[in-house]
C-alpha cells in the first residue's frame, strides 16, 4: 500500500520538472529500484495509472530497472552480489560489507515532449 504515497510523491516531482522545462507531455519515467525496496511493480503501475489520470503524465510509460544488493570484500577486494541465503564473499568466503543495500528508489530519467 505504500506504493500509493510513493507514486503521489513521484508525480509531484515529475510534474515540477514538466513545468520547469515547459514540456507539454511526459512520454516515460525511468526508475531504478533496489530489489529490497519493498516496492511491488504491479502496485506501482496500478497507482501510477490511477493518480496520473487527468494530468500531463497520463499515458506515460513507467519503466522499472531493478538493482541488487551489493557487497565489497575487504579480505580479497571483490565486489559481489550475495546469494539469498549467504552474505559471504563469493570469491573467498569472508564476510563482506554492504556497499548498496538494495533499498533505493531513483528517478533515472524523464522523457518529455515539448
Amino acid at each position: 500500500m505504500h506504493e500509493f504515497s510513493i507514486v503521489s510523491h513521484l508525480l509531484t516531482v515529475v510534474e515540477s520538472e514538466v513545468h520547469k522545462r515547459d514540456a507539454s507531455k511526459v512520454r516515460a519515467i525511468n526508475l531504478v529500484l533496489g530489489e529490497r525496496s519493498g516496492i511491488v511493480d504491479d502496485s506501482l503501475k496500478f497507482y501510477f495509472e490511477m493518480l496520473a489520470a487527468g494530468t500531463l503524465v497520463e499515458g506515460a510509460q513507467i519503466n522499472v530497472r531493478r538493482t541488487p544488493m551489493r557487497f565489497h570484500c575487504d579480505a580479497c577486494g571483490s565486489d559481489y552480489i550475495p546469494s539469498v541465503a549467504d552474505f559471504c564473499c563469493t570469491t573467498c568466503g569472508a564476510m563482506g560489507r554492504v556497499v548498496d543495500d538494495g533499498s533505493r528508489m531513483l528517478i533515472e530519467s524523464i522523457e518529455l515532449e515539448t
